[in-house]
C-alpha cells in the first residue's frame, strides 16, 4: 500500500474484466460503502438488507441517472474483506462503469490499488497469506489442474498440513525455554536425544513439502516437454500430430528441423509447453552443430523428455549416445513408425530407466492419446496431484520452507554439540518465524507490497 494510505479508507474498483460485457460488477469496501451507495440510489439506508440484492437507479453527484443497477450490501465482518462491502451489478458498458466509479470517488471513496481487496481480507484475518496468493492464482488459472490447485490452497489445505508441524516445533521450544527458566537443570543426554529426534521429525515434515514443489510448479507454470531423438526419427511428425497442426516442416531429408518450435497444449488439464528440437546425431555443418547444441540446452531445461525412436531402424549407436544425454532427466520412450513394423525391439536397460515405453505412429495416430496420458502421469506422478497432500506453489513459499529448515539444522547442531539452550532457542525461533512468514502470521510491509502488487485491480 502506498505511503499515506490507510485501511480505514473506502475503496472502489471494477471487479470484472474491462471492455464491453452484458454485466459488470463494481465493488466498494470500507466504512463509507453503504452511505455512498444509499446516496447514489436516493433511498433510505433501511431499504438495503444484508446480502439481499436491491434494484435501483444509480445517480451521479449532479443527480443524473447513470444506470439501473442491482446493489448487494455485505455488512462487516461477513464479507470478502471483513469490512462493509457493497457490490454493484450494472450494464457492462465501459462508459457506465467509469461513470459509476467516478460517482463513488466524488462521494468519498478512492480507487483501489492492485490486490487491495484481498490484502484487506488478509489483514482482517479472513485469509492467510497462502490463501491470498491462491486467489491470484485462481484468477490467472487457464487449465483444470491450475484452477484445482488454487482452490485447494484457497480452502487452506497447506495451512492445515503446516499446523501440526508448527505445533511440534512450539512444543520443543517450550521445553527448552522452560529449562532456561530453571538454569540449575541441565539437559541430560537422553533428553537431548529426544529433542534432536523431535527437530528431525519437524524437518522431515518440511522436507516433504519442499519435495512437492516441482509438481506444483509444473501445474502452476506449465511443464516443459521436449521431443528428442536422432535425425529423421519422426519428432516433427509427432509434434504436428500432438498439436494437431502442420507447425513443423516434415520431409524425408534428415535434419530438416534446425531450431526449436514451441506450442502450448492443454494435456488433460495440465499446461504443457511442447518443444520440437533438432535431431542429435553425428554432427555436420555449422548449422547442424548449432541446432544440436540448442537441443541439448532444451533437454537440460525440460521437465520431461519424449525420446522418439525410429522403430524401423531400431535402437542404434546414435540412440544409445543420446540416451546418455537425456538419462539425467525423466524420460518417456516413444517408438514411432509402428505402422511400418510390429513389435519393435527395446533394450531391457532402456525399459528399466524410462518412465514408460509406448509404441506410436504419428502417421496413423495410434496411441497418441495414450502418449498424452503418459506425459501427464509422468509429470504429476502415477496418482496425479489430487492424491498428493498440500503443495507449496511458488518460490516465496519454498524460500520460507528452506529458511526454516536451515534454522532447524543449526538448532539441531547446537543441541548435539551441547551448547546452551539460549543458542538452540534462537535458531528454533528463527525457524518458527520463517513458517509464520509463509502463512503471514509474521510478515513485513515490503513483503505484503510485493505480493499484492501482482494482483489485478478489483481483486
Amino acid at each position: 500500500m502506498r505511503p499515506g494510505r490507510t485501511s480505514d479508507e473506502t475503496i472502489v474498483a471494477r471487479a470484472t474484466a474491462g471492455g464491453q460485457a452484458a454485466i459488470a460488477l463494481i465493488r466498494l469496501s470500507g466504512p463509507l460503502s453503504k452511505p455512498i451507495v444509499v446516496r447514489a440510489l436516493g433511498i433510505s439506508a433501511d431499504l438495503l438488507e444484508p446480502r439481499r440484492p436491491h434494484l435501483g437507479t444509480f445517480h451521479d453527484v449532479r443527480d443524473e441517472a447513470l444506470d439501473q443497477v442491482l446493489v448487494t450490501w455485505f455488512p462487516e465482518p461477513h464479507s470478502y474483506t471483513g469490512e462493509e462491502v457493497v457490490e454493484i451489478s450494472c450494464h457492462g458498458s465501459p462508459f457506465i462503469c467509469r461513470s459509476i466509479v467516478a460517482a463513488c470517488l466524488a462521494r468519498g471513496a478512492r480507487t483501489a490499488e492492485p490486490g487491495e481487496f484481498t490484502r484487506r481480507a488478509f489483514l482482517r484475518g479472513k485469509l492467510d497469506l497462502v490463501q491470498a496468493e491462491a486467489v491470484r492464482d485462481l484468477v490467472a488459472s487457464q487449465t483444470e489442474y491450475q484452477a484445482s490447485l488454487a482452490r485447494q490452497q484457497l480452502r487452506g489445505r497447506l495451512g492445515r498440513e503446516l499446523r501440526p508441524i508448527r505445533e511440534n516445533l512450539i512444543d520443543i521450544l517450550a521445553q527448552l525455554e522452560t529449562r532456561l527458566e530453571f538454569v540449575e537443570e541441565d539437559v541430560d543426554p537422553e533428553s537431548r536425544e529426544k529433542l534432536v529426534g523431535g527437530i528431525e521429525q519437524v524437518d522431515e515434515g518440511l522436507q516433504r513439502l519442499s519435495r512437492r514443489y516441482a509438481t506444483a510448479r509444473a501445474i502452476r507454470e506449465g511443464a516443459m516437454v521436449v521431443l528428442a531423438g536422432r535425425p529423421n526419427a519422426g519428432k516433427s511428425s509427432v509434434f504436428n500430430a500432438l498439436v494437431n497442426d502442420e507447425r513443423a516442416i516434415v520431409t524425408e531429408i534428415p535434419g530438416t528441423t534446425r531450431d526449436a518450435l514451441r506450442e502450448w497444449l492443454d494435456v488433460g488439464g495440465l499446461a504443457v509447453c511442447l518443444v520440437d528440437t533438432a535431431g542429435i546425431g553425428r554432427g555436420g555443418d555449422l548449422l547442424v552443430e548449432e541446432g544440436m547444441k540448442r537441443s541439448k540446452r532444451h533437454i537440460e531445461e525440460a521437465d520431461l523428455v519424449l525420446f522418439v525412436v525410429d522403430s524401423v531402424a531400431g535402437f542404434g549407436t546414435e540412440d544409445e549416445l543420446l540416451l546418455e544425454t537425456i538419462s539425467t532427466k525423466p524420460f518417456v520412450v516413444a517408438m514411432n513408425k509402428t505402422d511400418l513394423v510390429s513389435a519393435p525391439a527395446v533394450p531391457a536397460g532402456v525399459r528399466e530407466r524410462a518412465r514408460d515405453v509406448l509404441e506410436i505412429s504419428a502417421k496413423t495416430g495410434v496411441n497418441l492419446e495414450k502418449l498424452a496420458d503418459v506425459v501427464q502421469r509422468s509429470v504429476l506422478g502415477a496418482e496425479g496431484f489430487e492424491k498428493e497432500p498440500a503443495l507449496i506453489t511458488n518460490l516465496r513459499q519454498l524460500g520460507c520452507i528452506e529458511e526454516a529448515r536451515g534454522s532447524l539444522a543449526a538448532g539441531r547442531a547446537a543441541l548435539q554439540e551441547g551448547l546452551s539452550e539460549e543458542f538452540i532457542c534462537y535458531d528454533l525461533r528463527r525457524a518458527l518465524e520463517a513458517l509464520g512468514e509463509l502463512t503471514g502470521e509474521t510478515t513485513t510491509e515490503d513483503i505484503l507490497g510485493r505480493i499484492f502488487s501482482t494482483f489485478c485491480i478489483g481483486k
